[in-house]
């Protein structure tokens, strides 16, 4: 999923840490984004276009109104940043040109994945080297050799994310890379004669996996 993101907070200026809090300070040739919308714990990066910057000053809108300063980037020439937003953030607003910068605009993208990944298709001869990173989240499941059929719901939403019948005593399933930062998956097992009763486990965490490699 990509979100290319444009617009510039008005009017122009910059977001500054004050360390007890955040200000702005108006100032033309500088640039502030708008806030931007972002979901707890994806994995989003965001690149400053047609240009280079030299400033990269966040700040975190909460869901409760306040502002908190987000300082894990440095002043200096940056060409990608990588940002995970906390479970309390809403919206984040990124200071990304200082008067002498040339860049034009900011791209914001997400890079969560969102759907499963075929176990078949990660299989491969090739040996990759060099490319980035894509976090996802990989849950390995040892089953009773009595159960006939396995769901897994995220727990939070009761979303269903995988059921299917049971064929062998163990499942490699890959998802999102939320699932292996916080317990959110739920996991059933039944027994299709109705001769066990059906078996829950709740609140899993899935590893974190690289699918690049």
């Amino acid at each position: 999923m990509t979100n290319l993101y444009s617009g510039d907070f008005e009017p122009y200026g910059f977001i500054y840490y004050n360390g007890s809090g955040t200000g702005y300070y108006e100032n033309a040739g500088t640039r502030t984004t708008l806030p931007i919308y972002v979901e707890s714990f994806r994995i989003y990066k965001f690149i400053p276009v047609g240009g280079t910057s030299s400033r990269c000053r966040c700040i975190e809108i909460l869901k409760n109104g306040d502002r908190r300063d987000y300082t894990e980037y440095s002043d200096g020439n940056w060409t990608e940043h990588e940002y995970s937003p906390r479970q309390d953030v809403e919206a984040i607003q990124i200071y990304y040109k200082d008067v002498g910068d040339t860049a034009t605009g900011l791209n914001f993208i997400d890079v969560t994945i969102d759907s499963f990944t075929s176990e078949n298709v990660l299989k491969t001869t090739t040996v990759k080297t060099g490319l980035t990173a894509i976090p996802a989240a990989k849950l390995n499941i040892d089953l009773d050799p009595d159960a006939e059929r396995l769901i897994i719901l995220d727990r939070n939403s009761a979303k269903r994310l995988y059921y299917g019948k049971v064929d062998q005593p163990f499942i490699s399933l890959t998802l999102p890379a939320k699932y292996g930062i916080d317990p959110l998956l739920t996991c059933l097992i039944l027994d299709d004669d109705l001769a066990y009763t059906g078996a829950i486990l709740d609140g899993v965490i899935a590893e974190i996996a690289d699918l690049s490699q």
